[in-house]
């Protein structure tokens, strides 16, 4: 909804910006966002047909046999904490065996799914380590992704009804709402954007990224906003792109103001109801103006000088 507000010589107008940028396409970024939804683009483009792929890949790049490193994924399925998949050393036949559960009968349908003929001290063939990963649930996979070093990643949910919304933190309603996917930054990102890592660096990009979530939640709820400055009827001055609650965006246009207009102007912005021709409002506004003008005049004529502009008029009308 436009607002508008004048303070001669300037009028200001407050638009809703109909052609917003998308701040996950055209901002730069700290974090990445990664969603799925069978109706919505969300976030960044990606290639990960599930949720699982993508977590998989996160873990795959960070413990495969390029990195010299103890392996949590193996240290994970050794300590029996996976629902569906464990990872046992078979003495008499000195291999380390994936065993999974299928299900069928019972919870006792374990079968060997891979196994390894090797320490599992040395590097590893990448391919008994996706067999491991494969067999983890979603939810297994990104305990898993939290625990990387230098990893920050938050969940993004989705709440739709008559539009959508997101955040980090869920929403009340179960029905219309619900995990759509994360977003992240990982070690190589946040050290090439703050250098060292440390515990306090962590905190400032977690709170980095909850405001690209809030940022991005503007676009999505068409809190878009553009403003046009006239001085009489000449526009000198207009910016795009403003993404926030109305308070914040009358506060940054504040700073495009040009010194001799009063910054004041923005606080006398009012709501314009009905259906705003700018060209069509700066005319009336100086017809008014105008108007305003001629009466001025009168009330401070002389009082002599009013008294024969009233007989002249009279006469006038007499003679016709």
């Amino acid at each position: 909804m436009p607002m508008t507000a004048t303070m001669a010589p300037y009028t200001l107008f407050i638009l809703d910006d109909d052609t917003p940028l998308n701040p996950r396409e055209d901002h730069d970024c700290l974090g990445k966002m990664v969603c799925w939804h069978s109706r919505y683009s969300l976030g960044e483009k990606h290639d990960y047909d599930e949720p699982s792929d993508f977590l998989r890949n996160l873990l795959f790049s960070e413990y495969s046999s390029g990195h010299d490193r103890n392996n949590p994924v193996f240290a994970f399925l050794k300590s029996g904490k996976a629902k569906d998949a464990r990872l046992e050393y078979n003495r008499s036949t000195r291999e380390w065996e994936l065993r999974e559960n299928q299900h069928w009968s019972s919870d006792s349908d374990w079968y060997v799914s891979s196994s390894y003929a090797a320490s599992l001290k040395d590097e590893v063939p990448d391919w008994f380590l996706d067999d491991c990963l494969s067999a983890l649930t979603t939810g297994e996979l990104f305990s898993l992704v939290e625990q990387m070093d230098g990893m920050v990643i938050l969940p993004l949910y989705l709440y739709d009804h008559s539009g959508i919304t997101m955040n980090t933190c869920g929403f009340s309603c179960p029905w219309d709402s619900g995990q759509v996917g994360w977003i992240y930054a990982d070690k190589a990102m946040i050290e090439q954007e703050h250098g060292k890592i440390t515990p306090e660096i962590l905190e400032k990009v977690r709170q980095t990224l909850e405001a690209e979530v809030k940022e991005y939640d503007y676009y999505l709820t068409n809190q878009c906003y553009g403003f046009q400055l006239f001085k009489e009827d000449v526009e000198v001055d207009s910016c795009w792109g403003f993404l926030g609650e109305i308070r914040d965006v009358q506060d940054a246009v504040k700073e495009h103001l040009p010194e001799d207009c009063n910054p004041a102007i923005v606080e006398s912005l009012q709501f314009q109801y009905e259906e705003l021709d700018i060209d069509e409002y700066l005319e009336r506004l100086q017809e008014e103006t105008e108007g305003l003008g001629r009466q001025t005049a009168w009330i401070f004529c002389p009082w002599p000088v009013a008294m024969d502009m009233s007989r002249k008029r009279q006469a006038a009308k007499l003679s016709t």
